[in-house]
């Protein structure tokens, strides 16, 4: 046919997650011409009328609706009008239906906020490369946690983990030599979150870190004195900021990061 294809996406929602599963359907037909048209936020009979006004019979409806009645509407007026219907939404709650015994909740808009979940991972881990390793001190104030630590304990990659959270987390190195900047005594000392580690073992992590690093012989960076002058100034610091301390020595990244994630709950319930 001269005329391309047409697929009207009718959903409560965005519609994003059936224009993504259409496209990969489509790129199955190269030599097809299609045109996709998405109608959001549809949630009554009246609005599907309209959408209905406009569709030939060379047309696919892809509706994906919650509300079963509305569903159930759509294909009854595609059958009428001989225009195929592409359920996806509604064969997969029935075939997961059929699987567990369950019944789905069928709650309009849950798609949405699954998207805003995604959108604000995106957001926290933007923030957290922004402000990793104290590098704008402007970032204590906006953040929801701030991690304090010497050198190699995991700071940055915690820091991560919690932004795939949603958490928004920033961090300061702890070097005796460096003042610590004003703006970390003015954020919530709830908010801070101290690292410790055992010192022979942050003393085998910088070795081979040192060794990764190319550097030959002892540093000064590796050696247990200065190491333990760090950690001792460290404590001092978590004494006068009065913020939660974590000891890591024992810990993967996703364990700290769970602590760390119970601790902040336990202050601020689910806000974040």
């Amino acid at each position: 046919m001269d005329n391309p294809l047409t697929i009207v996406i009718v959903s409560d929602s965005t519609g994003e997650t059936a224009q993504t599963y259409l496209k990969s359907v489509t790129t199955q037909f190269p030599d097809l011409e299609t045109k996709i048209i998405r109608r959001p936020d549809v949630t009554t009979i009246e609005e599907i009328d309209k959408i209905f006004t406009g569709i030939t019979e060379y047309s696919i409806i892809v509706p994906t609706m919650a509300d079963k009645d509305l569903a159930d509407y759509i294909c009854n007026k595609a059958e009428e009008r001989n225009i195929e219907v592409l359920p996806i939404l509604e064969k997969g709650i029935e075939t997961f239906e059929k699987v567990t015994g369950q019944k789905a909740i069928r709650e309009v808009g849950l798609t949405r906020a699954l998207s805003k979940d995604y959108f604000s991972m995106i957001e926290a881990i933007e923030f957290a490369i922004q402000y990793d390793d104290g590098k704008d001190p402007r970032g204590f104030l906006k953040s929801d946690i701030v991690l304090l630590g010497v050198s190699r304990t995991s700071k940055t990659p915690t820091t991560m983990i919690l932004a795939t959270k949603n958490y928004k987390v920033s961090n300061l190195p702890l070097v005796p030599e460096s003042r610590l900047p004003k703006e970390i005594f003015e954020v919530d000392s709830d908010r801070l979150i101290g690292l410790l580690i055992d010192p022979e073992k942050l003393v085998n992590i910088r070795e081979d870190r040192s060794k990764e690093l190319g550097l030959i012989g002892e540093s000064v960076y590796s050696r247990e004195n200065r190491i333990q002058a760090e950690l001792e100034y460290a404590k001092e610091v978590y004494k006068d900021l009065d913020c939660k301390v974590i000891d890591v020595t024992n810990n993967t990244i996703e364990q700290t990061a769970t602590q760390i994630v119970e601790y902040y709950k336990s202050k601020f319930g689910e806000e974040n």
